[in-house]
């Protein structure tokens, strides 16, 4: 049986670099803490550079597992977090592609920030390469590493990401209805 120690990871420049894989488990991923591979048709794990990257992440994770909007966890080793694979495009790759912004989605979106406060996290948004679409049309976040570290109260990064998509404007006016409250406090970012 193939063994995902054996898989090597170090610090790069903005991105880990895989130094070594002797394992057939597909690459899915990668960012600044860890890379990311698929080992089972339910299941991934992120190899980090640095075991104290595993245990930060893993922590939010064991915190986080009653939340929806977040995988599961199944593991944390010493340079490893287990959890649940998501099959599905990350929110940026599905509404790039034509996905639509409907109601649902707004609503879904919503949900996930409300998760993120009511989890007490610090930081209050995600990128959308981190929010996943699954094949049941729900979100969940990914890479969780300084959700309790760093400190953002506003949604600036799925804005960003909405305003690069030209879709900032469409999601603002469905804000206004669904959510004036927000809308008063995310207007002008």
């Amino acid at each position: 049986m193939e063994d995902f120690k054996s898989i090597c990871v170090t610090e790069g420049i903005k991105k880990v670099d895989v130094i070594k894989n002797p394992t057939s488990f597909p690459l899915i991923g990668k960012g600044a803490q860890g890379a990311v591979f698929k080992i089972s048709s339910d299941k991934c794990v992120k190899i980090c550079a640095k075991p104290e990257y595993a245990a930060k992440e893993g922590n939010v994770l064991k915190i986080a597992q009653d939340s929806p909007a977040i995988p599961r966890l199944y593991e944390v080793g010493h340079n490893y977090i287990i959890m649940e694979y998501l099959e599905g495009p990350t929110l940026f790759q599905y509404l790039e592609s034509g996905g639509i912004l409907s109601e649902k989605l707004m609503r879904q979106i919503l949900f996930v920030l409300k998760e993120m406060k009511r989890l007490k996290f610090t930081r209050l948004d995600a990128d959308l390469r981190h929010i996943i679409v699954t094949k049941e049309d729900e979100l969940k976040v990914i890479d969780h590493y300084s959700s309790y570290t760093r400190i953002r109260n506003k949604p600036e990064l799925i804005f960003k990401g909405l305003k690069k998509l030209g879709l900032l404007p469409k999601f603002l006016e469905k804000l206004k209805e669904m959510d004036p409250e927000s809308y008063i406090e995310w207007k002008n970012l």
